[in-house]
């Protein structure tokens, strides 16, 4: 699974850390799932495209 965390996350000035809290993870998560080293549940993926204000379509892409 692809996603453009970094890419929608970087222009609202979130943090990794702040992202994580948002949503109640730790910043490893979150650079985990940026880094495609781990793949977040579909409620987490939901959680964070909301902090986003993304669809969840525009956030994760499946391969």
């Amino acid at each position: 699974m692809n996603n453009r965390i970094s890419e929608f996350r970087k222009p609202l000035g979130l943090s990794q850390h702040r992202l994580a809290k948002m949503v109640g993870l730790k910043r490893h998560s979150i650079m985990a799932y940026e880094n495609q080293t781990k793949i977040p549940t579909i409620k987490i993926a939901y959680e964070i495209s909301k902090v986003l204000g993304k669809d969840i379509k525009e956030v994760f892409m499946l391969d």
